[in-house]
């Protein structure tokens, strides 16, 4: 991991800036490429509406950014706060539009000063909310499907509550104007120190997206087009490519569990032990080949009857916690290194563990306490005694 020792803290190379303030002076905001989920927030949307209740200096929080050229920066972390903020500024244009004079030539203000530059939103996000973000705030339709996303729904719900509420444009703005942010600039810190800071700020977020983070890392190592052949293998299903990214760590690690928000940390780890003795793009492509043996055991799709039959048995046996273990098991059998009859008795042997698991839940579960059973199967030659008596013993 990279160090994050040099990185700012609060109250170290910050500087307060009044909200609205902030978004006047800023340039374009680019969202990060693994930064691509925009979250609603109904801390943040209770807080806009507890205008009146604001006291001074209210503080947002710290935004990080990271200049890019003169008038560009990327926006490293406040993606939510940020767009919540101007989605509550475009409602509030679009509930007073075509009222008053005054009125108007404010809302042309906002519009000039904190939501867009160049004709185009301030903030640049990624993927579908880039296109909903961009409609709203240029005035073009939104189609029936896309009013059903995160992004435009918060918008719905600042104009309801304004439109309901009774506000009057001039006293909102002043109460804007009392909330405050941190702003840092990353100036000096290279794209390792940006992505590991994203992911420690966002570890317990839902907007965390591990998958693009590992597509990060590893197309910085010149390993992308290795790390889509794996992503397209499992048709981007993340679920199925997170269950693999778990499942093959196991495998590299003497643990029996990697915690779900870690995957991207500890394959960052795995990626940069083994490149001391291979290329990474060789390192990934081997990791492929494990991907393509893990998908058939998910889809059981494996063309060996026998062995896809004990397959079959495992995953209604609801054996998913049994694939680490499996995967390694079977590569072995692929590579040549076991017997098929010596396959199909560890095969066995899961299966009746899971049986007797199902059947009696309050019995032993954890399935790595058969691991010695197992091993001593595949490397105790004198062993003559078949596993699944040993593996009966221990259950009963």
């Amino acid at each position: 991991m990279a160090d994050l020792s040099s990185l700012p803290k609060i109250g170290e190379v910050m500087d307060l800036f009044k909200a609205l303030e902030f978004l006047e002076n800023t340039g374009h905001l680019y969202a990060l490429d693994y930064s691509k989920k925009y979250l609603y927030s109904a801390k943040l949307s209770n807080f806009m509406f507890d205008l009146f209740d604001i006291s001074e200096k209210t503080n947002l929080g710290v935004i990080y950014t990271k200049p890019i050229k003169i008038g560009e920066q990327f926006l490293v972390d406040g993606v939510s706060r940020l767009v919540g903020l101007s989605l509550f500024l475009f409602a509030i244009c679009e509930c007073w539009k075509n009222t008053t004079e005054r009125n108007d030539l404010l809302i042309k203000k906002i519009k000039a000063n904190y939501l867009l530059r160049n004709d185009r939103p301030k903030i640049i996000l990624k993927g579908i909310n880039k296109d909903i973000y961009e409609s709203l705030l240029l005035g073009e339709r939104i189609s029936g499907k896309n009013k059903k996303t995160v992004i435009f729904c918060t918008y719905h719900e600042y104009w309801t509550k304004l439109k309901l509420g009774n506000y009057e444009l001039k006293d909102i703005m002043d109460k804007l104007n009392n909330i405050y942010l941190y702003h840092s600039s990353l100036a000096e810190q290279d794209s390792e120190q940006i992505r590991d800071l994203y992911y420690s700020l966002n570890i317990d977020s839902q907007k965390l997206n591990q998958i693009a983070l590992i597509k990060d890392f590893l197309k910085e190592l010149d390993a992308g087009y290795e790390w889509s052949e794996i992503e397209q293998l499992f048709f981007n299903n993340k679920d199925y490519l997170m269950m693999f990214l778990k499942d093959f760590l196991i495998t590299k690690y003497t643990t029996n569990k990697i915690p779900y928000n870690s995957y991207y940390i500890v394959l960052k780890d795995y990626i940069n032990r083994i490149k001391k003795y291979k290329s990474v793009a060789k390192a990934v492509e081997e990791m492929h080949e494990s991907a393509i043996t893990y998908n058939s055991i998910l889809n059981v799709d494996m063309p060996d009857e026998d062995i896809k039959n004990k397959f079959i048995e495992i995953k209604l046996n609801k054996g998913n916690d049994t694939y680490a273990y499996l995967l390694e098991i079977f590569e072995d059998y692929k590579d040549g290194n076991i017997t098929k009859a010596t396959f199909i008795e560890i095969l066995t042997a899961v299966n009746e563990y899971l049986i007797n698991r199902n059947a009696n839940p309050t019995a032993r579960n954890n399935f790595n306490d058969l691991l010695s059973d197992l091993n001593k199967l595949l490397y105790d030659n004198s062993n003559e005694s078949s596993i699944l008596t040993n593996i009966d013993e221990d259950i009963s």
